[in-house]
């Protein structure tokens, strides 16, 4: 029974669920229909009562494109009767005849405004293929090209949003549309009227649910594929990797249809075939998951699902939209007779696997019952809302649930064949363990026992459950610069720091539970003089005769120039890398700047022309402004345009100058040799140099940003690139540690109170440095910005060039007070800037 309670529970909840969703639409105030092709909104408030919804009756004109300019005098065209909206036109009667889905028409509405001259927006989303609408006498979108017949038309869907003001209290919104590539023509959705910042409110609304789902779908697609990779005997998550993929394709090219506005020229048969395709396929790929999770599903049937799906969709692929069009009623009925024959199956699942058929049927009926919906919202059958979405996430999540329940039963079963095996490994070793002491023991005494360890290189320790030294041997109070008689009963987190003391708490902790011994492991202990020492430290329990355990005991050996010498090997390797990069940024930039050096001389050489041209032309066109008032100009007035134009015509001058100026700074940047340290150089030029090349980086990061350039400094012997590196990373240090753009960096450039050094002073009002991070700034790989991806490198790199240069970098901070970086470098006599 309380396996039955959820699946009774479940449908009740949805049920409830769909209710409340379908009869969203009728709360708030009953916006009025058409009725004989006029819409009477005199008593309708935009601002209070929202949008309203252009339902009703529509004048229809069939097979005529009609011109706004028909209906200015009299006679008035013979309508061909009055259609309902949103609806197909298929099957409406004329002359008692049924509309084929086929044709063109014109779709007639007028609506009556309170107030004229008030800014709103007209929502058009589906039509059937082709349209142009006017507002009144003027044209304002088209999607497509509406025509007579089949060669003059081009199809074109995509929702679209119309902003206007009214010139009266009427409005006439006319419609010609044609359809001669779809199997259904007409207005198939509503057209929304409303301000445009509630019509653009609700679009971007919906574009946020839209892409939260389909981020969903899309990363469970990425996840699931990649668990396939790793494990591709484990087939079910690649077909649900690819349903997913299916799924996340078909939410860009429906409702919205985001794929043409990701690809604008996009061809509309290309379109709908995505669209088709993705439901055509998504089929057989859930018949593949479904199959691969429960091999007990009929092989049969899913053979037939597969041969279906995929002759569907050949037909997709080689006929045109008109005919495949038609086989998506049959497809429907397939899908939703195969989602029942599934939903049956599972029912009378075992109860072994009741809580894997439980997590299917409740993915499954969530997701049926919103494509029921969604068909019979798009049939007209009933009129609620769009939730086939949010039905395939929660379908989608139920799914990858399962598979995870899965994955973890599989893990576990690996997991605990693991532990067994390493159990009976351990026992193993224990047992040769205990025979080598006992040997030992028998063979050696105690006295040999403390002389073997008193001469070992490595550090020897025994200490209590407390953390308390209870013995060592002379190697150990050499490597930590205590005596023995110093160490015995000091407790462990007195030579080591507070995060050392943590993990080793942990270490100690993890031993006594397990009773298991640890593989070498690194720590940092601090001796008597305040030095840190890395050291390579092992752990094991001591017991005594009853095995209760009384201690621990362990090895240390010191392997701080170990490490010393691997962090150099790593900074000479980042630094070949470095040169490395830069030799291949030289021939880069020598390529780039000459392509774009091209092209900007030509920007650079034509717009003093334009300009001219303008100034030209200016009288004549304020002549035709003053005879035949204002008119458009590149979409613009001419009133707004005179006063802009001189200043995008500067600004391309501008820009085009920018470009030149970049240009030279990298190639100054990565040209000469920057190993040569007997150049020239001018202090002030690598700081202007620096910070072009990082002027992006400073308008990000802050809006006070000064340079106090000092005037007549002597050059500096050194390398201008080397130099520059090291600009480029205090200052990039500097941006990074502001907290907000209020925030300020000051560079100043000066001589000494000698006069025989020249300084460079780079203040930033940051964060500042800790002052316990402070003195190991300079260690290579040690760095404050893992989480931004620092690698410890900047500042041992830039002192390391500043020495070479003969000069000093003096780093300054403390929290909260930024930070001061001071290069000192000697001046080369007899030279000035």
């Amino acid at each position: 029974m309380k396996h039955l309670f959820p699946k009774i529970l479940l449908p009740i909840v949805i049920g409830i669920a769909l209710c409340g969703a379908a009869g969203c639409e009728l709360s708030g105030p009953r916006p009025p229909e058409a009725i004989q092709g006029v819409l009477d909104l005199r008593g309708w408030n935009f601002e209070s009562d929202g949008p309203v919804d252009l339902t009703g009756e529509y004048e229809f004109y069939w097979q005529r494109h009609l011109l706004p300019a028909a209906f200015s005098h009299a006679p008035a065209p013979d309508r061909s009767g009055y259609i309902p909206v949103p609806e197909f036109w298929n099957g409406y009667r004329l002359d008692g005849l049924k509309l084929p889905g086929q044709g063109f028409a014109t779709y007639r509405l007028t609506v009556l405004l309170t107030k004229p001259r008030e800014p709103l927006a007209l929502e058009i989303r589906e039509i059937s293929t082709a349209y142009v609408c006017f507002l009144d006498q003027t044209p304002v979108i088209m999607a497509g090209a509406a025509g007579a017949t089949s060669d003059t038309t081009v199809p074109g869907q995509f929702p679209a949003v119309v902003p206007f003001r009214p010139e009266s209290d009427r409005v006439a919104i006319l419609l010609q549309v044609s359809n001669f590539h779809h199997r259904r023509g007409g207005l198939w959705d509503r057209l929304r009227l409303g301000t445009e910042s509630q019509i653009r409110r609700e679009q971007a609304l919906k574009h946020q649910f839209d892409f939260f789902i389909l981020g969903g779908i899309a990363i469970m697609a990425v996840y699931h594929l990649s668990l396939f990779i790793v494990r591709r005997k484990f087939r079910p998550t690649l077909y649900f990797g690819i349903g997913c993929f299916l799924m996340a394709l078909r939410l860009l090219t429906t409702d919205e249809r985001y794929l043409v506005q990701l690809v604008p020229n996009l061809d509309w048969s290309l379109l709908i075939k995505l669209e088709y395709l993705t439901f055509y396929l998504a089929v057989p790929a859930f018949g593949l998951f479904l199959r691969s999770l429960f091999p007990q599903l009929n092989r049969w049937l899913l053979r037939a699902v597969l041969a279906i799906g995929l002759a569907s969709s050949a037909g997709v692929l080689v006929t045109p939209p008109a005919i495949f069009t038609h086989t998506l009623p049959y497809y429907e009925v397939f899908t939703l007779i195969l989602f029942v024959y599934t939903f049956g199956l599972l029912l009378s699942k075992p109860a072994r696997q009741q809580f894997e058929a439980f997590l299917l049927i409740a993915g499954m009926l969530v997701f049926g019952l919103t494509v029921l919906n969604d068909m019979l919202h798009v049939e007209r059958v009933i009129r609620t809302a769009f939730l086939a979405p949010f039905g395939l996430l929660v379908f989608i999540f139920s799914q990858a649930f399962l598979l995870s329940f899965r994955l973890i039963k599989a893990f576990t079963l690996v997991e605990s064949r693991g532990v067994e095996l390493r159990q009976a490994l351990k026992s193993l070793k224990q047992e040769m363990h205990d025979r080598i002491r006992v040997e030992e023991a028998l063979r050696e005494g105690e006295e040999k026992y403390r002389t073997i360890l008193n001469s070992i290189q490595e550090g020897y320790y025994e200490i209590t459950l407390r953390g308390d030294m209870m013995f060592c041997n002379d190697s150990l109070c050499r490597i930590i610069g205590y005596a023995r008689d110093e160490l015995i009963g000091m407790s462990n987190r007195q030579y080591m720091s507070a995060e050392a003391g943590k993990r080793a708490y942990e270490m100690f902790l993890r031993v006594y539970n397990t009773g298991e011994a640890t593989e070498a492991f690194d720590w940092e202990v601090i001796t008597k003089d305040g030095t840190r020492k890395t050291v390579e430290a092992s752990l094991t329990l001591m017991r005594d005769v009853k095995g209760v355990p009384t201690g621990f005991r362990g090895v240390v050996r010191d392997i701080t120039e170990r490490k010393r010498a691997e962090e150099q090997t790593k900074l000479h390797q980042q630094q070949m890398m470095q040169a490395s990069k830069m030799a291949a940024l030289g021939v880069l930039v020598s390529g780039v700047a000459h392509e774009i050096n091209n092209p900007n001389n030509f920007i650079m050489l034509n717009a003093p022309i334009l300009r001219e041209a303008w100034q030209s032309a200016l009288p004549i066109l304020e002549e035709y402004y003053k005879e035949n008032g204002d008119f458009l100009m590149a979409g613009m007035k001419y009133s707004e345009m005179r006063q802009h134009m001189p200043q995008l015509l500067a600004g391309v001058s501008q820009g085009a100058e920018r470009i030149k100026q970049i240009v030279a700074n990298l190639k100054t940047y990565v040209r000469g040799n920057p190993n040569d340290l007997t150049q020239p150089v001018d202090v002030n030029a690598v700081i202007r140099s620096s910070i072009s090349l990082v002027s992006n980086v400073i308008r990000n990061a802050t809006d006070h940003f000064e340079v106090d350039y000092g005037p007549g400094l002597p050059r500096v012997r050194g390398s201008f690139q080397r130099l520059e590196q090291v600009i480029l990373n205090l200052i990039q240090n500097a941006c990074q540690a502001l907290p907000d753009r209020e925030r300020g960096i000051f560079v100043t450039t000066e001589r000494d109170g000698q006069g025989s050094n020249v300084l460079i002073v780079i203040r930033d009002e940051g964060a500042g440095i800790h002052p316990e991070a402070l003195p190991r700034i300079r260690e290579p790989f040690f760095t404050t910005k893992q989480d931004s991806g620092g690698i410890g490198l900047g500042l041992s790199i830039s002192s390391k060039i500043v020495e070479e240069h003969r000069g000093r970098l003096h780093i300054a901070s403390a929290p909260g007070a930024g930070t001061t970086a001071t290069i000192t470098l000697p001046a080369d006599a007899g030279t000035a800037s």
